[in-house]
């Protein structure tokens, strides 16, 4: 089965928004309560409290969105690799991945695991590094055949049941 993705910057961040989306609310929660029990201890009164906290708490959304747009930026472009035109041939026995610059074979065998969310299949080839493949570009007949595959080559996987 072979399928020709091109992943966007948009494609990109869209990506790491959804996925970065839950640590963020946890991480603010997190500073909101700290905050709220820092100035309780700093004997400000319950007024001052509902004045600075939502001021404060807006400056570290607004603070965090630019970061996080700037930091994805700059990881789009500097990956070239990420930026090209990929075509991915998948196989009983092996993902051939093919680039404008780049031409690689990876063994099932030698797969981390495959996570499957409603827009990509992400193949781990370890831990850390990961293939991004849209499903935008595969038919449901494909989708289907890689899950097969996937079970079949017995991967590690979360794959969804749609």
């Amino acid at each position: 089965m072979t399928v020709r993705t091109q992943i966007t910057f948009k494609d990109f961040m869209m990506f790491h928004i959804r996925s970065s989306l839950l640590r963020l609310i946890v991480f603010l929660f997190i500073l909101l309560v700290f905050f709220i029990i820092k100035e309780s201890v700093d004997g400000s009164t319950e007024k001052d409290l509902l004045q600075s906290v939502p001021l404060w708490f807006a400056i570290l959304i607004l603070f965090i969105a630019i970061r996080s747009f700037f930091s994805v930026r700059f990881a789009f472009n500097s990956n070239k690799n990420i930026q090209e035109s990929i075509t991915y041939i998948f196989t009983d026995n092996k993902i051939r991945m093919v680039g404008e610059t780049f031409d690689e074979d990876v063994p099932w065998s030698s797969v981390y695991k495959i996570k499957e969310n409603k827009d990509w299949f992400l193949i781990y080839q370890s831990a850390k590094v990961m293939n991004m493949v849209p499903k935008k570009f595969f038919t449901k007949e494909q989708i289907s055949e890689l899950r097969n595959m996937i079970k079949t080559n017995n991967i590690k996987a979360k794959l969804r049941n749609d």
